[in-house]
């Protein structure tokens, strides 16, 4: 696998891109202006994450001007987490500074971010204090969050995306772990570092539009539901055991029903076609034992599948890194 080269600074950016051809040059001015005012030493790595439009040509000529800049080039789009993934395997900053292409976290809150990172904190991530989605996505993602809130044995930050700050170890343990499905944000939680919020305004995008689907965020909470909780196979073995309730009930209201017959006590006044009894209570039974079968192999199919996918996240087809500008091109 490609690498980058070895050059040791304070910051390494990581910036997922994908088709943000009029984006792409204004966030690295924008950021450029804001680490000017920050004595430290920093790279940009930008990952083109099979862009299609102009954004390529848009990294190269920046690649021509600023030298802190490093584009990783996918050979496809392999996802919004693959690419933030692929950035974070290829760091050489002492801590890591995650943000969006999209220029939606904007870089002049970042003072605010390395302020508090420096206080000790090897987590500060970013609460946005409203979402710039729409109210029915907002309102999911809203739930998303209190959902696996419940369902999780961890604590996850609720209203924080991936923008923040995070020391190297942090980033180094989230790309040791095995899985090839890396939900980010829950990773960095779930590794119990010191961690911190900071409530920012998210900005509305003004070039482009969103990447992100219903359906995409909709796979998005799967993938982070399913990476840390296995509560979606357990729900088959409480409906087994429900059903296995429900239908000891049925078989207790039957037998009452025929006892009241025989003794010629009207005990139940339900009338019940003559032969259905067994029937309806060897099906109930059988159903429900099968809904607790299929909950028993899924808990063991959900922990196998987890740990068999061996398939690298990504695929770099290039790596290339900014130079000054020429004296001759000014």
């Amino acid at each position: 696998m490609n690498s980058i080269e070895k050059r040791l600074v304070d910051y390494s950016f990581v910036i997922p891109a994908f088709n943000e051809e009029k984006n792409v040059a204004l966030l690295v001015k924008r950021i450029k202006k804001v680490m000017s005012s920050i004595t430290c030493t920093y790279e940009l790595i930008i990952v083109d994450n099979g862009s299609h439009d102009s954004t390529p040509l848009e990294l190269e000529k920046l690649l021509k001007t600023c030298p802190e800049l490093i584009v990783l080039t996918l050979t496809r789009n392999f996802g919004y987490d693959a690419a933030i993934i692929a950035g974070l395997e290829n760091i050489n900053g002492k801590k890591v500074i995650i943000m969006d292409g999209d220029l939606q976290d904007p870089p002049e809150v970042l003072p605010e971010f390395i302020s508090k990172s420096n206080e000790g904190f090897d987590i500060v991530y970013g609460i946005r204090s409203k979402r710039t989605e729409g109210w029915f996505i907002a309102t999911q993602i809203k739930f998303f969050y209190r959902l696996m809130d419940k369902i999780v044995t961890f604590s996850l930050p609720k209203d924080a995306g991936n923008f923040g700050i995070m020391t190297r170890e942090v980033a180094e343990i989230i790309n040791r772990m095995p899985e090839r499905n890396k939900f980010i944000r829950g990773l960095r939680a779930w590794s119990g570092f010191s961690s911190s919020g900071l409530v920012y305004t998210r900005e509305e995008r003004t070039h482009g539009h969103s990447k992100f689907s219903f359906f995409s965020y909709f796979n998005h909470a799967l993938n982070g539901i399913t990476s840390f909780s296995t509560a979606p196979l357990r729900i088959f073995t409480y409906m087994g055991i429900f059903g296995i309730a429900t239908s000891l009930l049925f078989a207790l209201f039957f037998f009452i029903t025929k006892l009241g017959e025989i003794l010629g006590i009207n005990l139940v006044s339900y009338p019940i076609a003559s032969g259905t009894t067994t029937l309806v209570i060897i099906l109930l039974i059988g159903i429900s034992l099968i809904f607790l079968g299929f909950g028993i192999i899924g808990e063991y199919i959900g922990r196998i599948f987890e740990e068999v996918k061996k398939r690298p996240s990504y695929l770099i087809r290039k790596i290339a890194y900014g130079k000054e500008m020429d004296s001759n091109e000014i």
